[in-house]
């Protein structure tokens, strides 16, 4: 979840951190400020200032994002009739459409890291179990770097990145081994 920052956030954060700090004094440190902030607590317009100040820091983080609109990434190339971009998300998804093509891939996660005109590919993988994994890592690597480059026109891959997050599946039963009694 992506927080929003502004006023509301601000204010927020500050109130909360200053309320839940004298608490923290009041009650562990100095029982006199304990006992000076219970006082203050239960008078009754004390109370409901301190409660209208944090329905009002609530509403305004609430809020305070209606109207901006939120920046979508984007990677952006140049084509021969002008500039195109094609946003993070729908390359991520085609990454893992192609990692998903091959029947040793159980699941695939992208991440892409644009670098002065560059594009670097993380990748993470689930891999089924009996693969040779350097195998698959290298034809996994030049099917993406073909794929993103002829369907999506992106031809300045650096790297491309593949982690091994996990092994699934049980290894597979060789007829040649020898029967444990």
């Amino acid at each position: 979840m992506k927080t929003r920052s502004g006023f509301g956030s601000l204010l927020t954060t500050i109130l909360l951190l200053v309320i839940g700090s004298a608490l923290i004094y009041g009650n562990l440190v100095n029982r006199e400020v304990g006992d000076m902030i219970a006082k203050l607590l239960v008078m009754p317009w004390v109370g409901a200032a301190l409660g209208v100040v944090m329905i009002l820091s609530i509403l305004l983080q609430w809020f305070g994002g209606i109207g901006k609109k939120r920046k979508k990434k984007f990677i952006d190339f140049q084509s021969d009739d002008g500039n195109v971009g094609i946003s993070i998300k729908a390359i991520q998804d085609f990454i893992e459409r192609v990692g998903k093509e091959f029947a040793a891939v159980k699941s695939i996660e992208s991440e892409l890291i644009e670098q002065k005109g560059t594009l670097d590919i993380a990748i993470s993988v689930k891999v089924v179990s009996g693969n040779k994994i350097p195998e698959l890592s290298a034809v996994l690597q030049q099917r993406i770097r073909e794929s993103v480059r002829e369907s999506l026109g992106l031809d300045q891959i650096r790297n491309i990145t593949i982690k091994i997050s996990e092994i699934v599946g049980e290894p597979a039963k060789h007829e040649d081994a020898p029967a444990h009694n």
